[in-house]
């Protein structure tokens, strides 16, 4: 639901294996791809995405040569409440028989003070391909990085939770995603 646009954003911007290309390789633990929605009840609830393929090539000294891809299986995406996992890949929501997949790919990134950037992009979900900045930091220590970021979506927008789920008494149009990656020098 909402959270499907806030997992496949957040995938998208700060995939582990995408940091492998440039000489990191990701930490299975801690990782975090999630989203944040509320249903038509005003209830809070939580999902996460758990495949993707990620291509990034990132050096903070060089923003003008770095590039991300990342492809996420939208089947991977679950809320752990079985009712919504239930309508999350169906037509209405994912629709992930047409629409298998969604790819959030940056061209253009921004360092804006300190360890905060902003990568600037398009994520295409369920055909629909829109613009999307998404705000991180990066914090890098010896061999370490770790890389966190936030961006609210409107699920809307993408054709997510559309006809009678577009309704606020389905769930509320905006998606919190949030991203928390832990990386290693390779």
């Amino acid at each position: 639901m909402n959270h499907t646009l806030a997992f496949i954003f957040a995938l998208l911007v700060t995939a582990g294996p995408a940091l492998a290309t440039t000489g990191w390789i990701a930490e299975p633990d801690p990782q975090t791809i999630a989203w944040t929605g509320t249903d038509g009840s005003g209830n809070t609830f939580h999902g996460h995405c758990g495949n993707f393929v990620a291509d990034i090539e990132f050096d903070p000294a060089d923003l003008a040569s770095a590039a991300l891809k990342v492809t996420i299986d939208a089947a991977s995406c679950v809320t752990g409440d079985e009712k919504k996992d239930e309508y999350l890949p169906q037509e209405g929501w994912f629709n992930v028989s047409d629409y298998p997949k969604a790819v959030f790919a940056a061209k253009t990134f921004r360092h804006d003070s300190d360890n905060k950037y902003v990568a600037a992009g398009t994520l295409t979900l369920r055909g629909a391909t829109l613009p999307v900045t998404l705000p991180f930091t990066l914090d890098i220590t010896g061999d370490e990085a770790h890389v966190a970021g936030e961006v609210v979506l409107n699920r809307l927008d993408f054709g997510v939770g559309g006809g009678q789920l577009a309704s606020p008494e389905a769930a509320a149009p905006e998606v919190t995603v949030t991203i928390d990656l832990h990386a290693k020098r390779a």
